[in-house]
């Protein structure tokens, strides 16, 4: 835990911030729907300690929510009704469990927050350790060592944008719909009622199988960049957002609140907006169901998490449940049955008779330095220049020849043998902290004149981005801004090398399209090998 012990006894870590808290007024609700004004860590009393994998206790199982037994359920809401009953000042507390999120992401009205755990490699990592110390919180409230936290499954669903069977829903049977204030996993902010369905677009098969088939886990979880983690990144850097957080992520965070995904109006607290979406209980079962995916993709054929030892030697810092400030590693998060003793029941989906359970297998680390390899050269520049493009309210092509000689490379490319995958990168993408953007894009489809709902072919994937703060805060950080980067298929890099030209065509999502859309900027498109 090299340099860490220094960090944990430095009691001044947050210098000047208690100074800058004031007295917080109100009962438990007192504060929903709105971005919090601190969200500084209360000061730990004494040094931090390392943290230790439990042995000899229970596995516990999580499972989908929408396959929660009666009794399960009702341990569920006794364990967050135990938690918003604990005194406010106390780490555990539910408000202070809803602020480590903020201090994580962006901070509050203060303009005070720690590292920035999103738009890149460490955005897995801590929120499987985020939810391991929620999770050991609430089964220690109500005296419960095998209580787990359950997932949402939105990606259980078919791409047919009709189907109402799936669980691309909002899990309101659980967590309530409107009018269930009495349900301690209630939360006055949400929008969603039984009839509306997160776009199987975003969720889909389609939309995850290329998520979950990325050849590496840059593509998959983000890659850092050589400098520290809570730099933003810049254009060329090689920071990018991983596909599972740049898409399916953020789409439910912004639909719980706007289910018309609508990114003229302003982000509605909590889930809607980074800083306050640990408010809502569901939160946890989102976050659940992304780390489930995690954990599917490191078994997978082929796949691996980093070697790289400045991922693996990161650290983060949580209260557990005795109240202990703790600072865990990255490389302790890796394996969760083994390091943090849980696994996941795979969800029982399609309906049919339940599939045999598959073995456990332990997660592996990649057996090179390197998340990836780095990227090539652009092989086909769309759209460069020094100065942002803004997006146009509808949607837009941006469309090029294709050099001869990047044919030749492109054709080697789409071989199924090939170890190198073509890539689209957007970089530069940029916003103010207070807004929201969900983008689709396509390869070759400059005929695409709406948003899509369901599967359509030359999808390769959305930019989503939650916002940051609400609208109007005044933060610090006025601009997010991210690389994305998607991974196109042999059969698409196929169709590529017998055209002479490719088009790549940004769709925004709903919304006003007499509006401006000048808060949406991005740099360069442009087509390299990996």
């Amino acid at each position: 835990m090299s340099n860490r012990n220094e960090l944990m006894n430095r009691r001044n870590f947050v210098a000047g911030s208690l100074a800058s808290r004031t007295a917080l007024l109100g009962g438990a609700n007192a504060w929903a729907q709105v971005v919090p004004l601190h969200c500084v860590p209360p000061l730990p009393p004494l040094p931090g300690v390392e943290f230790v994998p439990a042995t000899g206790g229970p596995v516990r199982i999580r499972k989908s929510v929408f396959e929660l037994t009666p009794a399960e359920v009702t341990r569920l809401k006794a364990a967050y009704a135990a938690l918003r009953n604990v005194y406010r000042d106390d780490p555990r507390s539910w408000y202070n469990q809803g602020l480590v999120h903020c201090w994580y992401c962006s901070g509050a009205l203060d303009n005070l927050n720690g590292m920035e755990i999103h738009g890149g490699w460490l955005f897995l990592a801590w929120h499987r350790a985020y939810l391991y110390f929620h999770e050991r919180i609430l089964g220690n409230l109500i005296g419960d060592p095998t209580f787990a936290l359950p997932y949402w499954d939105w990606d259980s669903c078919r791409d047919d944008a009709n189907d109402m069977t799936g669980r691309n829903r909002f899990p309101g049977e659980v967590y309530g719909f409107p009018n269930s204030s009495s349900n301690p996993l209630h939360d006055l902010s949400r929008a969603v009622g039984p009839n509306d369905r997160i776009p199987p677009i975003y969720v889909g098969p389609a939309a995850m199988k290329p998520i979950m088939t990325s050849a590496s886990f840059t593509e998959f979880g983000g890659s850092g960049n050589q400098e520290l983690p809570r730099r933003t990144p810049e254009v060329g850097d090689a920071q990018q957002m991983g596909q599972i957080e740049g898409g399916p992520h953020g789409v439910p965070h912004v639909w719980t609140t706007e289910p018309t995904l609508d990114r003229n109006k302003p982000p509605m607290p909590n889930m809607g907006a980074l800083a306050s979406a640990a408010f809502d209980p569901v939160f946890f079962a989102h976050h659940a169901n992304i780390d489930r995916l995690w954990d599917v993709w490191a078994q997978g054929a082929g796949h691996a998490n980093p070697d790289n030892p400045r991922w693996l030697n990161q650290f983060f810092l949580f209260y557990d449940h005795l109240q202990t400030w703790t600072g865990i590693t990255i490389s302790q998060t890796t394996n969760a049955e083994t390091s943090l003793s849980y696994r996941y029941q795979p969800p029982a989906w399609p309906p049919g008779p339940p599939a045999p359970p598959a073995a456990a297998v332990a997660a592996r680390t990649a057996p090179r330095f390197a998340e990836a390899p780095p990227l090539s050269p652009p092989l086909v520049e769309l759209s460069t220049g020094s100065q942002p493009k803004v997006l146009a309210p509808r949607p837009t092509t941006v469309q090029v020849a294709i050099p001869q000689e990047a044919k030749a490379k492109i054709r080697t490319l789409a071989a199924p043998t090939s170890p190198q995958k073509l890539v689209l990168r957007i970089d530069g993408v940029e916003l103010p902290a207070d807004r929201s953007v969900v983008v689709q894009v396509y390869v070759n489809r400059p005929d695409i004149t709406a948003p899509a709902r369901g599967a359509e072919r030359g999808y390769v994937g959305s930019i989503v981005i939650v916002p940051s703060t609400s609208s109007g805060a005044g933060h610090v950080h006025a601009k997010v801004q991210r690389n994305f980067g998607f991974a196109l298929t042999p059969e698409l890099a196929a169709s590529l090398a017998a055209q002479d030209n490719i088009s790549v065509t940004l769709v925004p999502v709903t919304g006003d399209a007499t509006k401006s859309t000048e808060v949406f900027r991005y740099q360069r498109v442009y087509l390299a090998s990996r």
